[in-house]
């Protein structure tokens, strides 16, 4: 719902957020987001040309916050998996987005693919001197490690038997437990490999 005071353009991308995570892009419905967002469409319309236009700027808002919420500091990788968790955890939103654009949109989706390429490329640079520093088994095609770290740390927002109902409380517990689960997971893949470089 529209947030009390909210100019209406950020009325309208906080209600868009929920509706196009809730929906994708197909199934979204332009006038709910008006509704939802206490705006005419023809409001909506005079910011953004049309409903596409709309999930790509919510997109790229949404990589934006996710892109300066969760970053490789001090070498610590495991903690950077954490961050990526949290994240997960405080922003499921974000990752089904991101499944969404990939489902219905052509792939070109500039300029958010931009800013998920530079992050990752930032992510890429540190974990290669985290590798430089001994802290990192130097084996590792950094980029290959990016992608399983990122996949280890988003793991139970795509397993089926972990997905609450929508709208149920989290449980502290098991949050806690799968966060320590994804932590130790990258402490064990950074670890030096006994068995020499993996191909």
């Amino acid at each position: 719902m529209a947030r009390d005071g909210a100019d209406p353009q950020t009325r309208i991308l906080e209600a868009a957020r929920a509706e196009f995570a809730a929906y994708g892009l197909a199934g979204a419905r332009i006038d709910r987001i008006a509704k939802n967002a206490a705006a005419s469409k023809e409001r909506l319309y005079a910011y953004y040309s049309d409903k596409q236009q709309l999930f790509l700027d919510v997109l790229e808002l949404n990589l934006r916050e996710f892109a300066s919420d969760a970053v490789l500091t001090d070498h610590d990788v495991p903690a950077f998996a954490g961050a990526l968790f949290d994240h997960a955890v405080l922003h499921g939103d974000h990752l089904r987005m991101i499944d969404w654009a990939r489902l219905e949109t052509d792939g070109t989706w500039l300029p958010a693919l931009e800013v998920m390429v530079g992050y990752r490329d930032e992510q890429v640079r540190r974990i290669r001197l985290a590798q430089q520093l001994g802290r990192v088994d130097a084996s590792w095609d950094p980029v290959h490690l990016m992608t399983l770290i990122f996949g280890v740390a988003s793991a139970w927002m795509h397993e089926p038997g972990a997905v609450a109902p929508r709208g149920a409380p989290a449980d502290p517990e098991a949050v806690a437990a799968r966060r320590a689960s994804v932590i130790g997971a990258v402490e064990r893949l950074i670890a030096p490999s006994p068995i020499g470089p993996i191909n």
